[in-house]
């Protein structure tokens, strides 16, 4: 990212930007800035003029999840919730913070459709 960056500072006679000063702008960032970028730049180019790999007339969708074990903390345990984990079915080992993360993903196409991180079921 860095490297980018510099190239682009030279391209625009601009000053480099460091990766502190990147960090500290995409915090500021909504994640909703993400979502809206992806649909508008990527799924809305891509299926917008109606030129894209079909099969049958159709597209061709696959979803796929998988459970995140994420940062313990109370906003994030607020958010999502805890549940249990254990190594044997008969000994719980106690609880943590976990999302479920989930992608519909064009499998002709290579483009991610849409995504969300929810809250996980144990």
């Amino acid at each position: 990212m860095q490297l980018i960056l510099n190239e682009l500072s030279i391209e625009l006679e601009t000053e480099p930007v460091t990766a502190a000063a990147f960090t500290k702008a995409r915090a500021k960032l909504k994640h909703t800035a993400f979502i809206e970028l992806n649909r508008e730049a990527v799924v809305g180019v891509c299926y917008g003029e109606g030129d894209y790999k079909r099969y049958k007339g159709f597209r061709v969708l696959g979803i796929d999840g998988s459970k995140l074990l994420l940062p313990d903390t109370f906003d994030v345990i607020k958010e999502f919730g805890k549940i249990s984990y254990r190594s044997d079915k008969n000994f719980p080992k106690g609880q943590h913070a976990y999302g479920m993360a989930s992608v519909m993903y064009d499998v002709f196409n290579k483009i991610a459709v849409n995504s969300v991180l929810g809250t996980a079921r144990a």
